[in-house]
C-alpha cells in the first residue's frame, strides 16, 4: 500500500493547530462547569466545595492551577513550541474571560515551527504584532517572503529547508534583525542580497552546510555587514581550503566568533596580513593520504603445501592496499594539456595530408587505425553517487537535483611480497582537489579501501626447437637424432637463462574497509584510523581448498599401497591345504574369553578418533584479523606564513601554466 503524503500547509496554519493542542477552552481551562460558583449569596469559604449546592463536581482555582503547571499532571501538555504557551494556559485558568483571538496574538513572542510539513510563509503571520523570534525549520521552503514576516522580528531561523534564491527574502527585511539562520539549505550564492544595505542590525549569521564555494566573492560581499560579530561557514566547500580560516578572521577584523570557535588575538596576530594575499587564496583542497602498515594477510597457499611444487610455472604473488579517490588536479591539468597537444598534431597531419593530396585517414594506400589516448580516467572505475536525472521530469526541480557523479581514480601502494615481519608500505601521497563541491560529496560518502593480490604465473617460453620436436614427435618418423659430436666435456657451452612468459595478474581481494570521512565536513584536519577490512569469500579459500584435496588424493594413494602390500605378505596368504590344517589354525587362532579392561575400551570406542580430530579442529585459533594503518590529514593553514608557497611548489605552478598556455 502506498504511504499517505502529508497535505502541504502555511506557516499560520501550523500555528493554530499547535494553539489548539493547549486546550484553552477545555478542562482544566476555560470557564466550564467544573468552576467554583462566584454568586454573592454564597460565602468564599474553604467549606465551600462541601455544600449542597456545588456537590462534587466544582474544583478550586489553585488544583487547577496546578493541573497545568505539574509535569506529571495528565493535563500537561508540550509547551516547547513557546515560551509563552505555558503562561497563556495559566490565565485561561485564573482569568478565562480574557482568552480572545486578539488577546491570543498579541501574546505570542516567541514561535517555533518544527517539521510541520510547511511549505510557504503566508501573511497570516502579520497577525502577530509582538514577534520577536520566528523558527521554522526542518520544514521544505525554497524561497521566503519577507513582506510576509512581521517587521518586529529580530531573530529569523530558517535552517534545515530547501532555500535556494535569497532574493525575495531581501525584498522587505525586517530592519531590526539580529540573527539569521540559514543553515542546512541549497544556497550556491549570495551574490548582493547579504550586505549592510540589506541587513544593517545583524549581528550573527549562519550559512553553514550549504553549497558556497567561492571564499574570496563570499567574503567581500560580508565585510559589508557593519554589526557582523558571529559567523558560521562550516560544512561549505569552501571551508575545505587550506587558508579558509585565516583569511577569513583577517578580512572581518570585528567578527568575534568563527564556526562557534572563539577568535583569539594570537590568531588574528598569526593570520595578520593573509587578507592581502589573495592570489594565494585558491579554491582548492589539499590532502595527504599515508598507509604505513597492514597485517593479518595469510600466506600464500604454496608455503602451507607439504607436496613438492613443481618447477614451473613460477608463481609470483604481491600484495598492496587499493583505495578510491578523486582525480589530482595536477595530472587533470596534465592529461588535458596531452589531449590537447594529440589533437593538434593529428589536425597538423590531415593538414599535410590534404596539401599532399593523400585522402584524410590514409597514408600510402594502407588503413591506419585511429590513435586512441588512453587517460588515467578512463581506465578507472566511475562510481556514481546517485543515477542520472531524466532531464524531462517534471517533478524534477533544482532543489531537487541529485549530487554530482564522482569520478573515482584508484590509488595503490607497491607491491610487497609476503613475509612473516608484515608489509610496512610507508606510502604517502598528497592530493590537490580543485572540484571542492565533489569533495564534499566524496567525504560523506567514505573511502573505499582494499587489500589486493596480484598473482602472476611465470613459464619458460617455447623457442623454435622445442617446436620442431613436438612436430617430430606427432609424427611418429622415430628416427633418433644423430649423436652429438664428440669433444672435450670440459668445453661445453653455458646453458642459457630460461626466459620466462608472465601471464596477466589474477587480482584477488582480500578484505575490504569503508573509511568514514565526514568529520572533515564538521571541522576536522585528521583522521588516523587502524581499519579492520571485511574479508571476501571465495578469494584465497578456493586455491587453499584445492591443496587439501591434493593432499588428501595422496594420501589416499599412500592408504591404497598400504593395503596392497599387507593382502601381498606371506601373512596375509592362506594356504591351500587340508581342512584339518584350517580347522586347527582357526582353533588356534581363538582365544580364550577374558573381560576386557575399562581403559582400553573407552580407549576402543568407534568414533572416539573422530572426536579427538573435531577437538582438534576446535582449538585451531581464528586467523587475525586484516588491518590496514591509514591517515587522512586536510591540510590548513596556521599562520600566514604558510600560504607562500616553496620554490618546488612554485616551479611546478609555473610548468603547468606553461603546458596550459601551450
Amino acid at each position: 500500500m502506498m504511504m499517505p503524503v502529508a497535505s502541504r500547509t502555511d506557516a499560520f496554519t501550523a500555528f493554530q493547530s499547535q494553539l489548539r493542542t493547549l486546550c484553552l477552552n477545555e478542562f482544566p481551562c476555560g470557564s466550564g462547569s467544573w468552576r467554583t460558583s462566584t454568586e454573592k449569596n454564597v460565602s468564599d469559604t474553604r467549606f465551600t466545595v462541601t455544600l449542597k449546592d456545588y456537590g462534587a463536581n466544582k474544583e478550586q482555582e489553585e488544583a487547577l492551577e496546578e493541573f497545568v503547571t505539574s509535569k506529571f499532571s495528565p493535563y500537561s501538555v508540550d509547551y516547547s513550541w513557546s515560551d509563552e504557551a505555558k503562561g497563556l494556559r495559566e490565565i485561561a485558568v485564573k482569568s478565562p474571560w480574557l482568552i480572545t483571538e486578539d488577546f491570543i496574538h498579541n501574546h505570542f513572542k516567541t514561535l517555533r515551527i518544527v517539521d510541520k510539513n510547511v511549505h510557504h510563509l503566508d501573511t497570516g503571520l502579520l497577525k502577530l504584532p509582538y514577534l520577536e523570534e520566528l523558527t521554522v525549520t526542518a520544514n521544505h521552503l525554497t524561497t521566503v517572503h519577507s513582506q510576509n514576516i512581521p517587521k518586529t522580528v529580530k531573530v529569523l531561523e530558517l535552517v534545515a529547508n530547501k532555500i535556494d534564491d535569497l532574493e525575495q527574502l531581501c525584498e522587505d527585511p525586517p530592519p531590526e534583525l539580529q540573527h539569521l539562520g540559514l543553515g542546512l539549505n541549497n544556497i550556491s550564492a549570495l551574490h548582493d542580497y547579504i550586505t549592510g544595505a540589506y541587513w544593517p542590525c545583524l549581528l550573527s549569521l549562519d550559512l553553514s552546510h550549504n553549497n558556497l564555494c567561492d571564499l574570496i566573492e563570499i567574503i567581500n560581499k560580508l565585510s559589508s555587514l557593519p554589526k557582523l560579530r558571529n559567523l558560521v561557514l562550516l560544512g561549505n566547500p569552501l571551508a575545505l581550503i587550506p587558508g579558509y580560516r585565516g583569511f577569513t578572521i583577517d578580512s572581518l577584523r570585528k567578527l568575534d566568533i568563527l564556526d562557534d570557535l572563539m577568535i583569539s588575538a594570537d590568531e588574528k596576530h598569526h593570520f595578520k596580513g593573509l587578507a592581502r594575499r589573495k592570489e594565494y587564496v585558491l579554491d582548492e583542497a589539499k590532502m595527504t593520504v599515508k598507509i604505513s602498515a597492514a597485517t593479518g594477510i595469510p600466506p600464500p597457499p604454496e608455503m602451507l603445501s607439504t607436496e613438492e611444487v613443481p618447477l614451473y610455472p613460477v608463481t609470483t604473488r604481491t600484495y598492496y592496499v587499493e583505495f578510491k579517490f578523486l582525480e589530482d588536479f595536477q595530472s587533470k591539468t596534465r592529461a588535458e594539456s596531452d589531449n590537447k597537444k594529440e589533437q593538434e598534431k593529428d589536425k597538423d597531419q590531415e593538414k599535410d595530408a590534404v596539401a599532399n593530396g593523400n585522402p584524410a585517414g590514409g597514408d600510402d594506400g594502407g588503413d591506419k587505425e585511429n590513435p586512441v589516448t588512453i587517460t588515467e580516467e578512463s581506465s578507472d572505475v566511475t562510481s556514481t553517487c546517485s543515477p542520472q536525472p531524466d532531464p524531462k521530469d517534471p517533478t524534477l526541480t533544482p532543489s531537487h537535483t541529485p549530487p554530482p557523479t564522482l569520478k573515482l581514480v584508484p590509488y595503490r601502494t607497491k607491491g610487497i611480497r609476503w613475509t612473516e615481519e608484515g608489509f610496512q608500505f610507508q606510502y604517502s601521497q598528497d592530493i590537490v582537489i580543485d572540484d571542492l563541491p565533489a569533495l564534499k560529496e566524496y567525504f560523506k560518502k567514505g573511502m573505499e579501501l582494499s587489500i589486493k593480490e596480484d598473482k602472476i604465473l611465470s613459464r619458460p617460453a617455447e623457442t623454435e626447437e622445442s617446436t620442431e620436436e613436438s612436430k617430430g614427435g606427432k609424427d611418429g618418423k622415430g628416427k633418433d637424432k644423430p649423436p652429438p659430436p664428440t669433444g672435450d666435456k670440459k668445453k661445453k657451452k653455458k646453458e642459457p637463462e630460461v626466459e620466462l612468459v608472465h601471464s596477466p595478474p589474477e587480482v584477488s581481494v582480500l578484505g575490504t574497509y569503508t573509511l568514514e570521512l565526514a568529520e572533515f565536513i564538521e571541522g576536522e584536519y585528521m583522521i588516523d584510523e587502524t581499519c579492520t577490512c571485511k574479508g571476501q569469500e571465495g578469494t584465497t579459500t578456493g586455491e587453499e581448498e584445492a591443496l587439501k584435496e591434493e593432499d588428501d588424493g595422496t594420501d589416499s594413494k599412500k592408504d591404497k599401497k598400504k593395503k596392497k602390500e599387507r593382502s601381498d605378505s606371506p601373512k596375509g596368504k592362506k594356504g591351500k591345504g587340508d581342512g584339518k590344517e584350517s580347522k586347527e589354525g582357526k582353533d588356534k587362532g581363538k582365544k580364550p574369553a577374558s573381560k576386557p579392561d575399562k581403559k582400553e575400551s573407552k580407549a576402543k570406542r568407534p568414533g572416539s578418533g573422530k572426536s579427538q580430530h573435531s577437538d582438534e579442529e576446535e582449538e585451531k585459533p581464528p586467523p587475525p584479523p586484516l588491518t590496514v594503518s591509514i591517515s587522512v590529514e586536510l591540510h590548513h593553514w596556521k599562520t600566514a606564513q604558510e600560504s607562500i608557497p616553496s620554490q618546488t611548489v612554485m616551479e611546478k605552478m609555473a610548468l603547468l601554466e606553461e603546458t596550459i598556455h601551450e
